[in-house]
């Protein structure tokens, strides 16, 4: 009587440490360190979702300027050599390109692509999620915004 005992006891404690082991692992979205941003930034292709002034609210497409706009029809592409793309999203065909590159150690991109030129902090980067700061017209003033990214499917 006593080894079953202690078996069913053995085996429940088991069990409860294995389920307990699943039930405490979780996906992690974040960024680990600053310097595992580059590999972020290249392991995917990065969609416009939306535009957002620096409190997080989102700012209508009939308030921006040109330059905003144009990332609407474009998916972005960072490659691992330090080429910037912009891809049309119906004809997959590219039909901008540049060079980006991080600086600020790793807090900011310097791009340099014909329309969309410039030094932009990096808010928040992970595998699902890409914002940086631009300055771009709104209401015909120049301000900050922030443009929102994920990752293109």
């Amino acid at each position: 009587m006593n080894r079953i005992h202690f078996v069913k006891k053995s085996l429940f404690v088991l069990s409860f440490i294995l389920l307990s082991g699943l039930l405490s692992c979780k996906e992690d979205n974040s960024v680990q360190t600053v310097a595992a941003r580059p590999e972020l930034l290249v392991a995917n292709d990065w969609r416009l979702t939306r535009i957002t002034d620096t409190s997080g609210g989102a700012i209508a497409v009939n308030r921006l300027g040109v330059g905003a706009l144009a990332l609407n029809f474009a998916d972005i592409q960072f490659t691992d050599k330090n080429v910037a793309r912009a891809i049309d999203r119906s004809t997959k065909q590219i039909i901008n390109a540049g060079t980006w590159f991080m600086i600020q150690e790793n807090a900011a991109l310097d791009i340099k692509v014909t329309g969309f030129t410039g030094i932009f902090p990096i808010i928040d980067l992970s595998r699902t999620k890409l914002i940086i700061r631009q300055n771009t017209t709104v209401d015909g003033q120049k301000t900050d915004v922030n443009l929102e990214f994920a990752p293109s499917i």
